[in-house]
């Protein structure tokens, strides 16, 4: 790769597939508010207490299917102290909290573990502290890829004039070469290969109940990355974009075949659909580093799509 090229670039010229790329079974999330400036790897060279960072790091390792992302409006703000959000984004009951810390020590008073699972048990005892308006995470990084910033930075400000305190700066979200890219938080709902004419219709799309543009979805964060796949092949069959249109009820694997069904929940018909994984031809570069090599990548197929008769009740 040359200095004017970009990974983002070279992935839409291949023509790499965009679905099926969200984070693989996320569905708990850790968002933490620090107003500086980010490093390549933003948690680990930030200015954060090493006792805090330790803390962070333990709940993350301590809480099955959950990542941890830094947000920023600006390099810095006044006052009202710092926002922390932890949000579930399991397929059914999405649902995001907010907590105000005065600074940093008190996250560190925090059972973050103890919490989540609090929070699947009893939601009700946290009700002071959900936050019921969406965040919308757009990566920013160029520290951590060039395409982040150049392509993300412009998408952020358009959104943000349009959206408010709701869109956020955010960390890698993982994907360089699908930026300029965003998290929709609670469903966990990723996009990628954005540009400032998404920036409007994509907020309004999230408020409305539907999932955007198929060609700038890459996947809900609580499948994994072939279920992500057989649900893009299901909208695109069936031209539905309600995010509460379906329901996973299971998925197999069989060598490098997946068996996907999915409920629709307007009539209950089950939706089966194969899909193939298989390795790309093209290889390209992951990220903008210069020490990234070319790399191929999982490309998903649909064999074939059935409806099935309803669920008997």
């Amino acid at each position: 790769m040359t200095q004017d090229q970009y990974c983002s670039h070279l992935s839409l010229n291949s023509g790499e597939q965009i679905y099926g790329t969200a984070g693989n079974g996320t569905d708990v999330w850790f968002v933490l508010e620090y107003p500086a400036v980010w490093g390549a790897k933003a948690m680990e060279e930030s200015k954060l207490d090493d006792t805090l960072k330790e803390h962070l790091q333990q709940a993350v390792a301590a809480t099955p299917g959950s990542r941890l992302q830094l947000i920023k409006h600006g390099e810095s703000r006044n006052g009202s102290g710092l926002s922390f959000f932890i949000g579930l984004s399991q397929e059914n009951d999405a649902a995001l909290y907010r907590f105000q810390l005065a600074d940093f020590t008190d996250l560190a008073a925090m059972d973050l573990p103890g919490m989540v699972a609090d929070l699947r048990a009893a939601p009700e005892s946290y009700a002071a502290h959900k936050h019921d308006e969406p965040l919308f995470l757009v990566c920013t990084n160029g520290s951590r890829d060039r395409c982040c910033a150049t392509l993300g930075v412009p998408v952020y400000l358009t959104m943000a004039a349009y959206a408010g305190d709701q869109v956020w700066q955010t960390t890698h979200t993982g994907g360089h070469r699908f930026a300029p890219t965003m998290i929709v938080l609670p469903h966990g709902l990723y996009y990628g290969r954005l540009s400032v004419e998404d920036a409007t219709p994509i907020v309004d799309s999230y408020n409305a109940g539907d999932v955007y543009a198929l060609d700038r979805y890459r996947g809900r964060s609580c499948y994994k990355s072939p279920v992500q796949a057989a649900e893009y092949y299901l909208r695109e069959e069936t031209h539905q974009q309600s995010l509460d249109a379906f329901s996973l009820l299971d998925a197999d694997q069989q060598d490098d075949v997946w068996t996907c069904r999915f409920r629709s929940n307007g009539d209950n018909l089950v939706h089966e659909l194969f899909v193939l994984a298989e390795e790309s031809e093209f290889a390209n570069p992951l990220s903008c580093r210069v020490t990234a090599t070319s790399e191929r990548v999982p490309q998903y197929r649909l064999l074939s799509h059935s409806v099935n008769a309803p669920i008997p009740a």
